[in-house]
């Protein structure tokens, strides 16, 4: 008897579960003799990238402790090692990620990355042998640019009175000379990022992502107006043109990385099709299950879920989409080839899906099987 061939590939839902889990709970619900379940839960780079790696490549977890980045604590963050120690494997979620700090604390107008630079100046201290750090970009709660993790580094910025003002994105308005980084990080750094966006415009880093992290529309205009003026601060006095790259992710976060080394930058498609063979097990499939906390127009900038609806949409696969909360609502409804289930219609509530979204997957999947069965 042919058996169903049945692709569960979750991204993580955000201050939820990740990846890993909400797989789990996916073939929890999905078992049958009927089934073939291929189980690869993915990454974009953001929240739950480390787990997916060592669950990837075999690595060795380690816990340090690093210093907040919005109070004078410090908290634990965990780390991936390769088996012969030549690779360090870093979420930027797990340093200066939005599930790291209270929602009364989010404010992107004043936080900044200083402690992931002290960090990765720390990581190239402690593990000598290392020749790479592979940093997953994305989920961050900063909007900096990575100027606070330059910091450390020797970087610093000077109003036009020719004080030195503070590394906060709120300052970078005022902002008329930089003194660049004078030290260079002494390790490779791989990023793999989520989203390719310009540093500004309408579809740059702080219309698009600061809202999310807690900055009203007025902190938005000054955000944006500080990043147009340190890009172009850089670009006539220091002969950096950084007006084009797709930089956005994270904040900015690429843009200071480029001050002090040279970041081999692997964006999610390249990640998902070449290390974890995405197209090749979905062409393999008769049906795919994916999911993630909140699916929205952003999730098709290139981020995971969005790559997965994209291959099934290429390969004529029919594609199962589980979130919390799907926006638009009827995003999908002139799509024969892709169902949608999002988790707040069986609660009626973001609150109550994201407190019973076991439960939910649970309803979902019934939904799903019942479905597959009947169309196979």
């Amino acid at each position: 008897m042919h058996k169903i061939r049945v692709l569960v590939a979750p991204n993580s839902f955000k201050e939820c579960a990740d990846a890993i889990e909400i797989a789990g709970a996916l073939e929890k619900n999905l078992t049958g003799p009927e089934f073939q379940i291929k189980s690869i839960p993915i990454s974009d780079g953001g929240d739950g990238f480390l787990k997916i790696c060592e669950n990837k490549y075999q690595l060795k977890t380690i816990i340090e402790k690093i210093p907040s980045f919005y109070d004078e604590n410090f908290f634990e963050v965990p780390i991936g090692i390769s088996h012969d120690r030549k690779q360090i494997y870093l979420e930027s979620a797990e340093v200066i990620g939005m599930k790291k700090i209270p929602i009364e604390k989010r404010n992107p107008s004043k936080l900044n990355s200083n402690n992931l630079g002290f960090f990765l100046i720390q990581l190239g201290k402690k593990y000598p042998e290392a020749l790479k750090i592979v940093l997953g970009l994305g989920g961050t709660a900063t909007s900096d640019l990575g100027f606070g993790l330059c910091v450390p580094f020797g970087l610093k910025i000077f109003n036009k009175k020719g004080s030195e003002l503070p590394v906060q994105p709120k300052y970078f308005v005022e902002v008329e000379s930089i003194t660049l980084p004078e030290r260079k990080l002494s390790i490779v750094i791989d990023v793999v990022t989520d989203v390719k966006v310009p540093l500004h415009g309408s579809k740059g880093t702080s219309k698009t992502f600061a809202k999310q992290k807690g900055a009203n529309a007025n902190e938005i205009e000054v955000l944006e107006i500080g990043v147009i003026n340190i890009i172009s601060i850089l670009k006539n006095k220091h002969g950096i043109d950084f007006s084009k790259r797709l930089f956005g992710a994270g904040g900015g976060l690429l843009l200071g990385l480029s001050l002090i080394t040279d970041p081999h930058v692997c964006f999610a498609e390249e990640f998902l099709l070449s290390e974890l063979q995405l197209e090749k097990e979905v062409m393999n499939a008769d049906f795919i299950i994916t999911g993630e906390g909140a699916f929205d127009r952003q999730s098709l900038m290139n981020k995971g879920t969005g790559i997965l609806v994209r291959l099934a949409q290429k390969h004529k696969k029919c594609l199962f989409l589980i979130c919390g909360r799907l926006s638009p609502p009827d995003y999908f409804k002139n799509s024969e080839m892709i169902k949608s289930f999002p988790l707040e219609k069986y609660f009626g509530s973001k609150h109550n899906s994201v407190t019973n979204y076991r439960i939910g997957i649970e309803k979902a999947c019934g939904e799903i099987k019942a479905y597959i069965l009947s169309h196979s």
